[in-house]
């Protein structure tokens, strides 16, 4: 059995963005992650789709898919829990099981609560604990602009502000003031929490029982 995060988003307002959510497949094809098991895929027009490895081991593939979807604004739900190796498929929707569905009735809170991040484990206090944890986050990433999301993500990929400002044709220093600015640092401390879910789920003994759901 693998242990897995799905993600399931959908882009807000999408007729606004129609000309975005035309090419949106293309926009995802780029997105490359470790942890990606079944790359993003898009079904229904503006459903986005893609499966992970681990239990929310890699929350930054959140952000990234964000950025690749810009301008337009994402809604996301994620679940988690574990699926037969032999049932893997290169297409998400292909697949089936309780993290699909978790992930499906994370979305449809976030719609209802108009929230652009909810995480549904199974275990509701802990939800708790990461929700609040993705509010911030969101509610920081959502005051960014389109020159301090290049930045993040180009000093991330590139792994100094030196490499990041050859790719942007700008100084160094300015860089490191998008970033600043965009109080990176304090999203990527959370980003870390969060990729310690499935410690936490372990250490606490919030473990998946042979129904495949969560007990404590």
């Amino acid at each position: 059995m693998d242990r897995i995060t799905v993600i399931t988003a959908d882009v807000v307002d999408s007729r606004r963005h129609a000309d975005l959510v035309e090419r949106l497949g293309e926009r995802l094809s780029s997105l490359n992650h470790p942890t990606i098991v079944t790359g993003f895929s898009v079904s229904r027009g503006d459903e986005i789709q893609a499966m992970l490895r681990g239990w929310l081991s890699a929350p930054e593939v959140i952000r990234h898919l964000r950025y690749a979807c810009r301008p337009a604004r994402l809604r996301v739900g994620t679940g988690i829990g574990v699926i037969p190796h032999a049932s893997l498929r290169d297409d998400p929707w292909m697949m089936n099981g309780p993290a699909f569905h978790d992930a499906r009735q994370a979305l449809d809170t976030a719609k209802t609560q108009k929230r652009a991040t909810v995480a549904n484990t199974g275990v509701k206090g802990f939800d708790a604990f990461l929700n609040c944890i993705w509010s911030l986050v969101d509610s920081v990433q959502e005051g960014w602009t389109g020159k301090q999301w290049e930045a993040v993500c180009l000093y991330e990929r590139e792994g100094t502000y030196a490499r990041a400002s050859a790719v942007l044709g700008i100084s160094p220093q300015n860089v490191q003031k998008r970033c600043k600015a965009a109080r990176w640092d304090r999203v990527r401390e959370a980003e870390r929490v969060l990729a310690g879910t499935e410690a936490y789920l372990e250490k606490y003994h919030l473990l998946l029982g042979e129904t495949g759901v969560f007990t404590d």
